[in-house]
């Protein structure tokens, strides 16, 4: 290495470099590679490891010292000088010190590698005592790092000790993981994606090989855990299928039963539903990567593949409301490192430690959506997002959009994508710089232009900031911030919107439109577990909002307003035939719900039938068009003549137009009419619902002492004066 003079060592890549420090880990050596790898434009994390360790012989101090002194000298901090420094702060003790060249790093966008360099951050945050500023800087690691399963395993590690130290959860999540594999790393996988998405985990696992037992016996742990979801983490070998099934001497060749294991399921599902009432998320059966039956297992009815994938359309046909399957298979099939033998072999891990990010970003997307945390609206920006060029500049014909040109058909890809969105309830939103004539041209006038003007619900084009607009878009919409995906094809937009609305999910798109859908596919922003009939209509209904909006504006007063609404009202009991809807709203109504309880099916069902309780489902429509199923009321018993107000809400869509009262007044006389002398009103305030904190008071119920959580309000139907809706507000239709 000595014969090596400075302009054949500037010829060496990165990993050569680190080769040479690994070969003679000093100081010295250190020194003297210096000069060649401050010059690299870009941070290489294991050169940056290499010249820790050979710093490792010195004293922290003095070697922070030297490197200090090296960037006075050169005049400027290189990525891999800035790196060192922060580190070196660190081993020196200088928190204070490492912090403020973490942050300066994390500024930098961790010079490409921000996950690890938040991370850094978190670190030196939770020692200087800032617990809930490390959380911050975790979360950002975990969306802005590699879903990489050593990086999560190293976060992890540090969550582990960070939690403690938390204060109280804002968003506790309890889940169970089962499995016949080991569950140990999943976990851990599992908590980093719901720790990214603003959850506060809980895990619990059962010892291995006792999943099943946990199930039945009811007073298993699992039961004592009392969990919000339960993961059955099902794979192919717990089918039990021979490679080819065998058939009885002279039996023709017909369909075959399924297997054991369905029947099994079905049990299980049955007896969680029954002991816990929570939503469960059944992983399908993945497919053996080496199977010995090739393509004929796949195509002979006997084989092990095809009768996987038959008993994989039993699970999605048997499984009852409350029970979603998760399309492994398909997962697995994506996955380029899905199976590892010998981590099957050594810990009896499936699948391999590589796939579990992938798993688990899966399984977060369905918990989302069964706890009210989809995201509801997709932001598109327009000049090289939606199209090719800039309309402003390069005009109708320079814009590439469609072909002949590759990145146009990849424009055009991203907008069948986001039609296919829309097509299944997610809200378009436009959001871009530019003046508001050449924004909408393109979709007036360009032929190759799968979208068009009318399918989106707003549209924001003018040349203030990005933030300023998606805020003024969700107070068109009336869509909290934290339902937004934006879209933007510029880095600048990007960090910026990330800094001002850290609530908003900003995909890392990258450069090439080929992969803008990829990206966006992978986020799993919009997962949702049923279509309902409102799903499929909800734009229409946004763009009825609009016309309302016009009608507000044009009459004097707010009841001559509703009255031009010529509103129609009609509700009934929680059925069957309204349940799926019910459920759906039940899970994802954040802003007008006074306790936000997230009830499953199969509990909905437990409610409708107590003939002691009160349950109401209301729909709405007007001149515009019809709302659907937008209110629910669930009234349990609470004692003698007593009732409690479970859950109470309503669509965001609908607010403003006096079925607040109406539906408040249906669930007070039914009280009075059946002899109930005390209805409670819970209020459990969230960073979304505040809106209805004043419900109960401004309609006469009158608060009652409480030792924390949920307000309480108490209200008597027989003595006090029942809310009164204006006569003629609504045409009361059957339910």
């Amino acid at each position: 290495m000595l014969s090596l003079t400075e302009d054949a060592l500037r010829q060496l890549a990165p990993p050569a470099l680190a080769a040479l420090l690994r070969a003679s880990p000093t100081g010295d050596t250190a020194r003297m590679l210096w000069p060649v790898a401050a010059a690299l434009p870009e941070m290489h994390l294991p050169l940056a490891t290499a010249f820790l360790d050979a710093f490792g012989s010195e004293e922290p101090v003095d070697a922070l010292a030297w490197l200090d002194a090296q960037t006075g000298v050169h005049g400027s901090s290189s990525p891999l000088s800035a790196w060192l420094g922060a580190s070196l702060a660190e081993l020196a003790g200088d928190d204070f010190y490492a912090r403020s060249l973490w942050e300066a790093v994390t500024d930098a966008d961790g010079y490409g590698l921000p996950g690890e360099a938040l991370l850094a951050l978190a670190r030196v945050q939770l020692r200087l005592g800032d617990p809930s500023g490390a959380l911050v800087s975790l979360r950002d690691a975990l969306r802005l790092g590699e879903a990489e399963w050593g990086f999560w395993s190293r976060s992890d590690r540090f969550y582990q000790k960070l939690a403690p130290k938390l204060s109280a959860p804002e968003r506790p999540l309890k889940l169970a993981l089962l499995s016949s594999a080991t569950t140990t790393f999943y976990a851990a996988a599992l908590r980093m994606a719901a720790v990214r998405d603003g959850y506060d985990p809980t895990v619990y696992e059962p010892p291995f090989g006792a999943w099943r037992q946990d199930i039945l016996d009811p007073g298993s742990a699992l039961y004592a855990f009392e969990p919000d979801i339960v993961i059955l983490a099902t794979h192919w070998r717990d089918a039990h299928l021979p490679a080819f099934a065998a058939l009885e001497d002279g039996a023709s060749l017909g369909p075959l039963a399924p297997p054991p294991v369905l029947d099994e399921l079905k049990n299980f599902w049955s007896l969680l539903g029954e002991r816990l009432g929570c939503p469960v998320l059944q992983h399908s059966f993945d497919l053996p990567a080496d199977d010995s039956g090739g393509a004929l297992s796949a195509n002979d009815p006997t084989g092990r593949i095809r009768r996987l994938r038959e008993l994989n359309e039993s699970l999605r046909r048997e499984a009852p409301s409350g029970v979603t399957v998760v399309d492994v298979e398909a997962l697995a099939a994506g996955s380029d490192a899905w199976s590892d033998a010998r981590q099957w072999l050594m810990h009896k891990q499936h699948p391999a430690m590589a796939a579990l990010p992938r798993l688990a970003d899966a399984d977060l997307a369905l918990i989302r959506a069964a706890t009210g945390l989809a995201r509801k609206v997709l932001v598109l920006d327009l000049d090289n997002t939606l199209w090719g060029g800039v309309i402003g500049e390069d005009g109708l014909e320079g814009i590439r959009v469609g072909p002949p040109h590759a990145d146009g058909e990849a424009f055009v890809m991203l907008q069948h994508y986001a039609r296919e969105l829309k097509e299944r309830g997610v809200l378009l939103a436009v959001c871009s710089k530019n003046n508001a004539a050449d924004a909408r041209l393109p979709f007036e006038r360009h032929e190759s232009m799968v979208l068009k003007l009318d399918d989106f619900a707003a549209f924001v084009a003018n040349w203030e900031d990005k933030p300023a607009n998606l805020i003024r878009l969700s107070e068109q919409l009336g869509v909290g911030l934290d339902s937004f995906v934006f879209v933007d094809d510029n880095p600048v937009e990007r960090a910026l919107v990330r800094r001002e609305l850290p609530e908003v999910a900003v995909p890392e798109l990258g450069h090439d439109p080929a992969r803008f859908v990829e990206t966006l596919a992978r986020g799993r922003w919009f997962e949702a577990l049923t279509l309902s009939g409102e799903d499929r209509e909800r734009h229409a209904a946004y763009q009825a909002n609009a016309a309302r909006r016009e009608l507000e504006a044009a009459v004097p007063d707010l009841e001559a307003f509703l009255r031009q609404l010529q509103m129609e009202i009609a509700h009934g009991p929680i059925t069957e035939r309204n349940l799926d809807r019910v459920a759906q709203l039940v899970s994802k109504t954040n802003q007008f719900n006074l306790t936000t309880r997230r009830h499953p099916p199969e509990a909905l069902r437990q409610f409708a039938a107590d003939p002691a309780g009160w349950t109401q489902a209301f729909r709405l429509k007007d001149r515009y068009g019809d709302n659907g199923l937008v209110g629910v009321v669930i009234a349990v018993p609470a004692g003698e003549s007593a009732w409690e107000i479970d859950t109470f809400l309503m669509s965001c869509r609908v607010i403003g137009r006096g079925l607040r009262r109406y539906m408040l007044a249906t669930l007070l006389n039914a009280a009075r009419e059946r002899n109930i002398t005390r209805v409670t009103g819970l209020y459990a305030p969230t960073p979304k619902n505040a809106m209805v904190a004043a419900m109960y008071p401004d309609a006469g119920f009158t608060p009652e002492p409480t030792d924390g959580g949920a307000q309480r309000f108490v209200f008597d139907p027989t003595t006090q004066e029942l809310p009164v809706v204006p006569e003629g507000m609504f045409e009361v239709l059957g339910s």
